[in-house]
């Protein structure tokens, strides 16, 4: 018991020196722990972007209610995106990836334009990531059509591939002489 006794005087002492020994009688208040954005107010931002077009039909011309414009406006309101039906299409709906959604803001941001023409929707092969909500395609950078003679695309892709795309597709690549994809992994 004498132990006990003696020990909280000396344990007093020690807390005590150690609050004084900081230097400062004001609490330390600490910062609330910032979250990430949510994918819903990420499309929010998204769609209301002056710097980001999107195509309300399919390159093909179908309205089919899964154009880049339908994508972006049900991701903004919490909702799956739609798939396009026909074609290679399956069909159904899909939760756009937040990685996706942050480089294309992240896109914005630094100062790009551009105009996205698909995500969810369209026709694209069977094994496409945009069924999975993983890839966009864009056809416009900066004012300009995507093609050889368009100097940013090449840096488009680029800062894709830096936030995360593995798959990264433009104007020398089979299929892709008019416009980029962006897909990030499964």
């Amino acid at each position: 018991m004498k132990r006990v006794v003696l020990f909280l005087p000396l344990f007093a002492t020690v807390i005590g020196l150690g609050m004084v020994s900081c230097g400062s009688d004001a609490p330390t208040v600490l910062s609330p722990v910032k979250r990430a954005p949510s994918p819903t107010s990420i499309a929010v931002w998204l769609k209301s972007s002056s710097s980001i077009n999107w195509l309300p039909r399919q390159v093909s011309g179908r309205y089919d209610g899964a154009s880049a414009l339908d994508n972006i406006r049900q991701a903004a309101a919490g909702q799956a995106a739609k798939r396009s039906a026909y074609g290679t299409a399956p069909g159904g709906y899909v939760r756009l990836d937040p990685r996706m959604l942050r480089a294309m803001q992240s896109m914005a941001k630094e100062g790009y334009t551009f105009r996205v023409t698909s995500m969810a929707g369209a026709s694209h092969s069977r094994t496409s990531r945009h069924y999975a909500g993983l890839a966009f395609d864009i056809d416009k950078i900066n004012g300009r059509k995507v093609g050889h003679g368009n100097p940013h695309w090449r840096k488009f892709l680029a800062r894709c591939r830096a936030m995360g795309a593995t798959e990264t597709l433009g104007p020398g690549d089979k299929g892709h002489s008019t416009h980029i994809h962006a897909a990030w992994p499964r």
